[in-house]
C-alpha cells in the first residue's frame, strides 16, 4: 500500500481581504501544534456504553500546519499546508479533517478546495506587489 504524502495543501477562499485576514487570524490557535484534540471513541461491551477520551496532539501527526499566500489573483485566499510526520498514525487525517471542518464553518470562508499532495514541500509563489 503506497504510503500518504508528507504534504497536504489546500486552498481557502473568502468572500474578501479582510475576511481572509479574520480566518487567518482564527487560524493561528486553531493549527497551533500543541493544541489537544479529544476524540471520544464509544463503545458497548456486554451491552453497557462506554465513552473513552483519546487525546491526540497535533504535533504528534504534524511536523507543520502553515498559512502561506494563494495563488496570484486574488487577495482573498489563502493557503493552508499540512506536512505531516513521517511516523504519523492513521488519525492524522481525522485531525486534519476537523481543522478543515472548522474552517469550512466559518461565515468568512466561501470554499475549500484540495490543491495539492505531495512528498515534496509545494512551492508557493510569492504575490505580486501592488
Amino acid at each position: 500500500m503506497r504510503a500518504a504524502p508528507i504534504y497536504t495543501t489546500w486552498l481557502v477562499s473568502c468572500h474578501s481581504p479582510a475576511e481572509r485576514a479574520v480566518v487567518q487570524a482564527r487560524l493561528t490557535n486553531q493549527v497551533n501544534l500543541d493544541r489537544v484534540w479529544v476524540d471520544e471513541v464509544h463503545s458497548s461491551p456486554g451491552g453497557v456504553e462506554q465513552v473513552e477520551r483519546v487525546p491526540h496532539r497535533l504535533g504528534d501527526y504534524f511536523q507543520s500546519i502553515l498559512t502561506v499566500p494563494g495563488p496570484l489573483g486574488p487577495d482573498s485566499q489563502f493557503r493552508l499546508v499540512f506536512q505531516r510526520r513521517p511516523d504519523a498514525g492513521r488519525f492524522w487525517k481525522d485531525l486534519m479533517v476537523n481543522i478543515l471542518s472548522e474552517i469550512r464553518a466559518a461565515p468568512e470562508t466561501k470554499t475549500v478546495t484540495l490543491d495539492s499532495k505531495s512528498d515534496a514541500a509545494p512551492l508557493h509563489p510569492a504575490r505580486s506587489p501592488r
